[in-house]
């Protein structure tokens, strides 16, 4: 089946069925109505997706209250990190010439060192870009089974992490607020945000799920998300169930795998 053996032990033949073929972004609940596309801007603005998500940034920003709950400090010793700037700057040279890198996509920020990188990139090279952040912020599995890296989930006492104030200090500190965005979501609730708006990220990186399974089905959503000529890349190639949704995921769509150390990349052919 593959010319992989890895591969070949992770996934039988039966097996082979695309996560899009049972979640369908376009699929609307019973009483709502789908956004009118054409009422949708052409371009993507941290502005106009603040607005949509929080309100008008000019009257009130997201990161305003950060304090207000949770007394952080700046801290990024979150040890786990392989998106740094001069990675991501070689990956974004590679989307097609016809794309101007205006909006980006995290999907798993946790702490915001990543985010941090990008957003750095984006205000220094890209005027007008920005990158939003997707995630729940209540870590995965293996944190709350095995404690791997617990302490940066920072659970209070009554059950619930607090990792997401400490990314909102994180981007404060760093002057980032009108570039890095973050929306506390699922990463499919997060798929069917931007498709209900029809916003098209010019890049999209993957470092959310990491048990069999879960990273293909992120795969599959985004990877339809993602403007033609784009890049979707992910961390955690050593990981060897990430490996297997990466290879299963390829192969259905006959790409080429690209990698960088323990970052995975993929590029959407041009329409």
């Amino acid at each position: 089946m593959f010319n992989d053996s890895e591969a070949n032990k992770c996934y039988s033949l039966k097996s082979l069925v695309m996560p899009e073929e049972i979640i369908d972004l376009n699929a609307i609940t019973i009483g709502r109505q789908p956004i009118n596309s054409s009422h949708t801007p052409r371009e993507v603005t941290f502005n106009r997706v603040h607005s949509i998500l929080y309100g008008d940034p000019s009257t009130k920003l997201v990161y305003d209250n950060a304090q207000k709950y949770f007394n952080k400090t700046f801290d990024q010793t979150y040890p786990h990190t392989s998106l740094k700037k001069d990675l991501f700057i070689s990956v974004i040279q590679n989307i097609h010439p016809s794309l101007r890198l205006q909006f980006v996509v995290e999907i798993g920020s946790f702490t915001g060192n990543s985010a941090s990188n990008i957003g750095n990139v984006l205000k220094k090279t890209y005027p007008g870009s920005f990158l939003l952040c997707i995630d729940t912020w209540l870590g995965d599995l293996n944190m709350w089974v095995n404690k791997v890296v617990w302490q940066y989930l920072s659970v209070s006492e009554d059950g619930r992490p607090t990792v997401y104030y400490q990314f909102l200090t994180n981007i404060i500190k760093q002057n980032l607020t009108k570039i890095v965005l973050p929306v506390s979501m699922t990463s499919i609730i997060g798929a069917r945000f931007l498709q209900t708006y029809q916003f098209r990220p010019q890049v999209i990186y993957l470092d959310s799920a990491h048990e069999q399974g879960e990273t293909l089905i992120e795969l599959s959503l985004y990877w339809n998300l993602l403007k033609p000529g784009g890049i979707l890349f992910g961390d955690d190639w050593i990981w060897s169930s990430v490996r297997c949704d990466v290879k299963k995921f390829t192969y259905m769509k006959n790409l080429t795998i690209q990698h960088a150390e323990n970052t995975w990349i993929l590029k959407k052919p041009v329409d």
